[in-house]
């Protein structure tokens, strides 16, 4: 997977656009050569990549969906955004990275999109995680696949009567540490002076 920086307008004709948000400043952590601050721009949530592109600034981004971790709508510093954090080692050609190489190792690109409509995150979000859905991390998928099958086998042992006996007394542990709720409290200590009651007029 790659992130990719434009230098001109991409083009959107074959792609299908689930969202488009004009007027949203970009901030890209750590920032790129030359850039100061925040950018102004065109925001595209397409189905095969997110888009940004900046006629002021001539130049924007496209990342695709698997180098994005996390996304997320942000309401921090101030400033409500879409915070979106890469896959680790995913950074931009011009990108001003630490020289060291084990803080290097420590950075992740962090994307911030702010819309200048604040009531538009929401349907940003959505429209990212529809289109997220639609590219799933293959590798995560068979590591879970991995821990499915390693679980069933574990799950099926030879003896069956010694895994009952386990869950039996797994479940007799939770039931002597369970607290229940205060009102199944109050029914039970009222059955019991009831009991106690009988009991003792059983004795009379």
């Amino acid at each position: 997977m790659t992130v990719t920086l434009l230098s001109s307008p991409p083009d959107l004709s074959d792609q299908a656009v689930r969202h488009t948000q004009r007027s949203t400043d970009l901030q890209i952590l750590p920032p790129l050569a030359g850039v100061d601050g925040p950018i102004q721009g065109e925001l595209n949530i397409c189905e095969s990549q997110v888009y940004f592109y900046s006629e002021s600034a001539g130049s924007g981004i496209a990342v695709e969906y698997p180098d994005i971790i996390i996304h997320a709508i942000s309401r921090q510093d101030g400033r409500p955004s879409i915070y979106c954090q890469l896959e680790a080692g995913r950074f931009f050609p011009n990108q001003q990275l630490p020289e060291d190489e084990e803080e290097r190792e420590d950075t992740v690109t962090e994307l911030k999109f702010m819309p200048q409509d604040p009531g538009a995150l929401e349907a940003i979000y959505m429209a990212m995680s529809t289109c997220a859905a639609l590219h799933p991390d293959e590798d995560f998928l068979a590591e879970q696949k991995a821990l499915e099958e390693e679980n069933d086998f574990f799950a099926d042992p030879s003896d069956e009567s010694e895994l009952n006996d386990i869950q039996q007394a797994a479940l007799r542990h939770l039931e002597s540490v369970f607290v229940p709720p205060p009102q199944q409290q109050q029914e039970e200590q009222q059955q019991q002076q009831q009991q106690n009651g009988t009991t003792e007029q059983d004795k009379q």
